[in-house]
């Protein structure tokens, strides 16, 4: 994996990309994270024959802050960006997986884009984008809380690492992209999101008939469950989400497993 710097819409994007394939696997990580977030899928990837294109958003690890952070801080402001980068990337089509808040900006790529061949998420429940839709589908925790604050001090980042990442011990790279992250991103993406700036993702997973696939930490604090279980789907693999026996982050607590289906369904979804 080779680390670039990407221009799109003005913005300089940072960005770990592998030799093009013929087919992009786009990784997008979570709120006041960064793409090593994905380290442990890079080989894996790679080693199947796909272009790789892990980018660290707008406002997060080596990218810029945006100077308009009410329009790139949404879900469509982020689609649009990372589409953008496929697309100059040469990617004529190309998979998404998403974490937790990439996972909702993936939903978003997967209304607007037919470029997008599948969507495998991991701690993202689909949820509409009002106040109930949000509340059906998350927990509220003291973490919970700490997703749309503007200022994180030392001990705001420690917890929200911890929670996000599932260990009692944060590691210095998760809490250098968390402490470097502009408070704008974590504040307008909740804003924007409950104000409905975005597709209608239940909607979209009821009704899309691209492969989508869900591989889910049974023990994620952040999200419920049931709800994730109890959604109609027009096309999810293996019929329901995959639980697996790790918390908000399964493709950094398990990566084994997780590559395993994630391997398995990119293979299924062609």
């Amino acid at each position: 994996m080779r680390s670039r710097k990407r221009a799109i819409e003005g913005l300089r994007l940072g960005v770990l990309e592998s030799a093009p394939g013929l087919v992009g696997v786009l990784l997008i990580h979570g709120n006041s994270s960064s793409k090593e977030v994905f380290a442990g899928q890079f080989r894996a990837l790679e080693n199947d024959g796909f272009g790789v294109v892990a980018p660290d958003l707008p406002g997060h690890g080596a990218s810029d802050w945006s100077c308009t952070p009410r329009k790139t801080y949404s879900f469509p402001g982020y689609a649009g960006l990372l589409h953008g980068l496929m697309t100059r990337l040469g990617y004529r089509s190309y998979h998404v997986i998403g974490w937790s808040l990439g996972g909702h900006i993936g939903l978003e790529m997967l209304a607007r884009y037919r470029e997008v061949r599948s969507l495998a998420l991991t701690g993202t429940p689909p949820v509409r984008l009002n106040p109930e839709g949000v509340g059906a589908g998350f927990r509220w925790t003291p973490s919970t809380a700490l997703a749309g604050r503007q200022r994180f001090s030392p001990d705001d980042c420690q917890r929200y690492v911890r929670a996000m990442m599932g260990t009692n011990r944060a590691s210095q790279v998760h809490l250098r992209a968390a402490a470097m992250t502009d408070g704008n991103a974590r504040y307008w993406m909740v804003r924007n999101g409950m104000a409905g700036v975005g597709a209608d993702e239940v909607r979209t997973v009821g009704t899309d008939d691209r492969p989508l696939a869900i591989l889910q930490g049974a023990r994620d604090p952040f999200l419920k469950i049931d709800y994730v279980q109890g959604l109609r789907y027009r096309n999810i693999w293996k019929g329901g989400p995959v639980l697996l026996e790790a918390g908000h982050a399964p493709h950094w607590q398990v990566p084994a497993a997780f590559n395993r289906h994630m391997r398995e369904f990119l293979k299924h979804a062609g």
